[in-house]
């Protein structure tokens, strides 16, 4: 009784070690990115896809033995999923510490967007400076971006600047273009092919705003060797992919030239 005792126990014992190795080597890294920020990062169908979702799929196909997932989200539940430590990379993050102080690593950056200060036509000045000249007016902001700075947030937690969210940078475009709200800080590239593809009207770039690089933003909840291997081939990934001019040929497959 004894000796089958302890066999049993020692079976169920390796059975349960051998289910727990299984889960921890079966866990998937997971990327999120936003799925309404064209021509960075949009969705199709259950795919993710635009330029950000391109580069860290070829940077998949040249990461040796190394496998996971990206999938697109509302920007907001993206944001909130990466600080609860429940994916392990924000795709296409700018360098926020102050409003992100859980993301611990910032990978390579992959690319730099130009943002710019649209307005409705007669609001506001060329020869402003933004964000201090724009106080009393009410911006638009797409849910849950950082894009307008540090400054603009203080100055709207002060009650200096409204500020209106949407889901889209079309949405808040059309919000502008009806004079539903007076500015609207975003990427020059993402407005510009909105407005252009809308035939929105009635909004005008006044000045830019910054020059923002782009990452990919990791969980301080994510560490340890799998984390930091991880990290550093996505790192040489992204890097050889802007030398060899991957990432190029990327952008320009969404807008031309």
């Amino acid at each position: 009784m004894t000796y089958l005792w302890l066999k049993t126990l020692i079976s169920s014992t390796l059975f349960a070690a051998g289910l727990a190795a299984g889960t921890s080597q079966a866990a998937e890294i997971l990327l999120v990115q936003d799925e309404a920020y064209p021509p960075y990062m949009s969705k199709d169908g259950s795919d993710a896809t635009g330029i950000w979702a391109d580069v860290v799929k070829e940077a998949g196909r040249r990461m040796d033995g190394m496998t996971f997932k990206i999938e697109a989200v509302p920007w907001s539940r993206a944001v909130g999923l990466v600080e609860q430590g429940r994916a392990q990379g924000l795709v296409g993050t700018y360098y926020k510490p102050e409003a992100r102080p859980w993301i611990a690593a910032y990978s390579e950056p992959a690319m730099t967007e130009q943002v710019s200060v649209y307005c409705h036509p007669g609001v506001a000045k060329a020869d402003w400076t933004y964000p201090d000249d724009y106080k009393g007016l009410t911006f638009g902001n797409n849910t849950g971006f950082q894009t307008p700075g540090a400054k603009f947030f203080e100055m709207v937690e002060a009650g200096d600047i409204k500020l209106q969210e949407a889901p889209s940078t079309e949405q808040n475009l059309k919000k502008l273009s009806a004079g539903r709200i007076d500015c609207y800080v975003q990427e020059r590239l993402s407005a510009e092919i909105a407005i252009n593809s809308g035939g929105i009207d009635n909004v005008e770039r006044v000045t830019d705003a910054s020059s923002e690089q782009s990452f990919i933003g990791y969980t301080d909840t994510w560490t340890g060797p799998e984390a930091e291997a991880f990290i550093a081939a996505m790192d040489q990934a992204i890097k050889d992919m802007k030398a060899d001019g991957t990432i190029d040929k990327i952008v320009k497959k969404y807008v031309g030239g």
